[in-house]
């Protein structure tokens, strides 16, 4: 269950609230590149950084997250696409998730569901898809710049189906219309940026969540005509305020795709 987070000490910060509860270990994969995501200064790594690196690994990870206030144990199992949590974070997320940080990493309590239920009613009590959780913090949490795997990318392109145990979820509004876009045809970021109803960091949330569900590729190929004309008609009323156009790249993405 989630806790206060004053009851961990009001100076809180990455590794303090990590306590031996299980008697797994992490992989030398993950620890070493846990360590490559942590700052020089010493603080936690990106939330949603380690999210991609848990799933690049496909090894089960306990997390702990401090939102508003609160210390939340998230567990992420990719093997089975579930992810084990207080609350299904799709349908109730906890308010200020913009500003959640990870305050620990460490094995999860005991081993992973064995398989993916096909009814959410089939799934062992508190544990919900995986594919919802990976939207949600990338549209909803702290990280408004691509990840670091997409830094390298110049035009990206959307897959019609990610991984096989990651859900998919249906997006509202101008994401959808964008995800229509990039399904039918290759595009820079700066020219999504510019698409109606996005900016920059709404631009860098839609490919980091697409990354994360295992649909997005990069295309070195030429734009595909097909694309600027595509159909805006499937999508959902947007649950996002309005925001002005023609916003430039932010500094984020400059220094990611020169890091």
């Amino acid at each position: 269950m989630p806790r206060p987070l004053d009851e961990c000490g009001p100076d809180t910060d990455w590794g303090e609230a990590q306590e031996l509860r299980s008697t797994l270990v992490l992989s030398t994969a993950m620890v070493d590149a846990l360590r490559r995501l942590q700052p020089d200064d010493g603080a936690a790594p990106e939330l949603l950084e380690v999210v991609a690196c848990c799933l690049r690994l496909r090894e089960s990870l306990l997390l702990t997250i401090a939102v508003d206030g609160w210390i939340w144990p998230v567990t992420l199992h990719p093997q089975c696409g579930l992810y084990k949590a207080p609350i299904d974070w799709l349908h109730a997320p906890p308010s200020g998730l913009w500003a959640a940080r990870l305050v620990a990493c460490e094995p999860p309590h005991g081993e992973p569901p064995r398989r993916h239920a096909e009814s959410r009613r089939a799934l062992p009590p508190c544990h919900y898809p995986l594919g919802e959780l990976l939207w949600t913090l990338a549209l909803l949490g702290p990280r408004n710049a691509p990840l670091r795997a997409l830094a390298a990318g110049e035009r990206f392109r959307a897959l019609g189906g990610g991984r096989p145990e990651t859900a998919s979820v249906r997006l509202p509004g101008a994401l959808g219309s964008a995800l229509a876009r990039l399904r039918a045809g290759p595009a820079g970021f700066e020219t999504i940026c510019r698409w109606p109803g996005l900016d920059a960091a709404r631009a860098a949330r839609l490919l980091n969540g697409l990354y994360l569900e295992g649909r997005l590729v990069t295309d070195d190929g030429p734009i595909d005509a097909d694309a600027r004309d595509s159909a805006w008609s499937d999508t959902q009323p947007s649950r996002w305020p309005p925001r002005g156009t023609g916003v430039r790249p932010s500094p984020a993405w400059r220094a990611a795709r020169n890091s």
